[in-house]
């Protein structure tokens, strides 16, 4: 007599590898999702930072005239990314004004004492970022930072 068709155990062991292969396909999947979220939070982050630059660009070291670790020029505080598109007179969709809300930028000089400044030859490092995300119930904000040198010059010395 010949037998047709599959035995139990043979369809158990074809169930459990269809199963891990689709959880396999589903883990990498997800994993795909989250990098593509990141990489969109990351490219909205540049964004906004070609924003801000553009609305404070780094001085020109004649228009420093104080110390640059207190000048309003190269310190500034965290501004709204919605207030960037405004000070521009960016018109962005609703959608382009949802992505980027929730994104702050702020720049400030690194402190460093007059005795280094001296050593270094008048260069300051300034340093631009960019942070958004985090909540209320301790989620860190993710942050990404431009690190520029900025040179005072000989009035600097």
């Amino acid at each position: 007599m010949q037998r047709r068709g599959f035995t139990l155990i043979e369809v158990l062991v074809a169930s459990v590898v269809l199963t891990l292969g689709l959880l396999s396909a589903l883990a990498l999947f997800m994993q795909s999702q989250r990098m593509m979220m990141a990489s969109v939070r990351f490219e909205t982050a540049q964004r906004v930072l070609n924003y801000f630059e553009m609305v404070h660009p780094i001085p020109d070291p004649d228009q420093v005239t104080g110390d640059p670790l207190d000048d309003d020029l190269l310190n500034i505080e965290e501004e709204r990314a919605e207030d960037l598109c405004d000070d521009l007179e960016i018109d962005l969709g609703p959608k382009d004004r949802e992505l980027i809300s929730g994104y702050v930028v702020s720049r400030e000089v690194d402190d460093i004492d007059d005795e280094e400044v001296k050593r270094n030859g008048g260069i300051y490092t300034v340093r631009t970022t960019v942070k958004w995300g985090g909540n209320l119930r301790g989620v860190e904000p993710e942050e990404e930072t431009v690190v520029k040198l900025w040179w005072k010059g000989a009035k600097g010395k």
